[in-house]
């Protein structure tokens, strides 16, 4: 999987895939987006995940989501969605996801 990492700013932090966080690559994507989050310089206060390419989350995919949410909600940050298809808004929604996670 290709993730690539961005910067809006000096606390805000994109990250962006293709394809299916599934079994395969939740781990990768998770420990991806962990790491950029302790190496970079400052305190990351909105994580923006963007699902614009992603095609399919399993339950573990939901899991690293989850996971990402509490390491920003204990920084006091905020976590979002943006440009994820119906489908994947659909599932979200569905394990209750929108209470707390922004998306967009």
């Amino acid at each position: 999987m290709d993730i690539s990492i961005s910067y809006r700013g000096i606390y805000t932090m994109v990250a962006k895939a293709a394809g299916q966080i599934n079994l395969e690559t939740a781990v990768e994507y998770g420990t991806t987006i962990k790491d950029a989050i302790l190496d970079y310089d400052e305190d990351i206060k909105e994580l923006i995940l963007d699902f614009s390419e992603i095609t399919y989350i399993s339950s573990i995919g939901l899991r690293v989501v989850l996971e990402l949410y509490k390491e920003l909600e204990a920084k006091d940050g905020v976590l979002k969605i943006t440009g994820a298809s119906y489908e994947l808004t659909k599932t979200l929604k569905m394990v209750g996801f929108d209470k707390f996670i922004v998306l967009e």
